[in-house]
């Protein structure tokens, strides 16, 4: 518990067990609150020197500590690692839910010209199906109060830490999380919510979009970097919050045009918000850094750490309907 290196945790396992783990089966590796207030390169840097430990395993950050989540009870029957294996999957990733990280690009924002990265941020919450009232795994929960106290766990992964030089800086929320991976990962379908006004009435639409291109690009413009942000999605109608005329839901992929603006106008929105966040907590999250380093190495040399902050975000974001 109290082992400077992962070295000699692993060596007090083994004194203590007579059991030495390799760790050549760790496909998981995560990390606890308190963890993320220092630099979690201190610890992570050992699976990176292991010749045993594969650089393609998944990593993530908990609220809490992350003894608790992983002794939580899975209401599906799962293994608790299983379970949060599905929750953090490339499936998820695909439909923009989750930003997955793997070790090996989470150590390449750090070690890049940005110093920077993100993680999923894992929540335990009791399920209330199973009999409690919802609650999240907290590091001051005292004994017997574990997040499975009275039921199963479900885990929630919508939010995504940022990391600067391997400390978190900041968290963007699940409509942050999903623009930013309608912006710059795998994510093909998402599914997301627009509200408009019909009749003087809020109604929400949620839509189920398919990513047809989405394209990053820095650009020095004068003296001063500029991150444009290009995305083209189709979009249909999954439900509405009001009951719809029979032609209505037999078109349902026929998107009224006013709801494509909206749905334009909200994920820029978002995503401007999370490029806020990133700028304003010195997490390069879009990577400009690295991109001026290697395209414009004079203009990044002259601004150096500096090139965040002074970098323009431009907004390039256009919803047609499915057919």
């Amino acid at each position: 518990k109290n082992a400077p290196t992962m070295v000699d945790a692993i060596a007090e396992l083994n004194l203590k067990t007579g059991w030495y783990p390799t760790l050549v089966h760790c496909r998981l590796i995560l990390l606890g609150e308190e963890a993320a207030k220092e630099n979690v390169f201190r610890n992570i840097d050992y699976f990176l020197r292991s010749q045993f430990v594969e650089d393609t395993c998944l990593v993530a950050l908990c609220r809490g500590r992350a003894e608790k989540a992983l002794t939580a009870q899975s209401p599906v029957g799962d293994m608790t690692y299983a379970a949060i294996e599905k929750v953090l999957s490339s499936e998820a990733q695909q439909t923009g839910l989750v930003s997955v990280n793997i070790l090996r690009d989470f150590s390449k924002g750090y070690y890049g010209a940005g110093e920077s990265s993100f993680l999923p941020l894992l929540t335990v919450r009791e399920d209330a199906g199973a009999g409690g009232a919802a609650a999240s795994a907290s590091p001051d929960a005292s004994g017997g109060g574990s997040a499975n106290a009275g039921g199963k766990a479900v885990f929630d992964a919508s939010e995504t830490a940022l990391f600067l030089r391997g400390r978190q800086v900041e968290t963007l929320n699940a409509e942050e999380t999903l623009a930013f991976n309608l912006a710059d990962t795998d994510t093909d379908f998402a599914y997301g919510n627009v509200t408009v006004s019909e009749q003087g009435e809020p109604v929400v639409y949620s839509l189920k979009m398919k990513i047809g291109k989405k394209k990053l690009n820095v650009r020095a413009e004068g003296e001063l970097p500029v991150l444009h942000f290009s995305i083209r999605a189709r979009a249909q109608v999954a439900d509405v919050s009001r009951a719809g005329s029979t032609r209505e839901v037999a078109q349902s992929f026929i998107v009224p045009e006013n709801v494509l603006r909206a749905a334009e106008e909200t994920f820029r929105a978002r995503l401007s918000d999370a490029f806020s966040k990133a700028q304003e907590s010195g997490c390069d999250l879009f990577g400009v850094c690295a991109a001026l380093q290697r395209f414009y190495p004079k203009l990044w040399k002259k601004l150096g750490k500096e090139a965040l902050a002074l970098t323009k975000p431009v907004y390039d974001i256009q919803f047609d309907t499915l057919h």
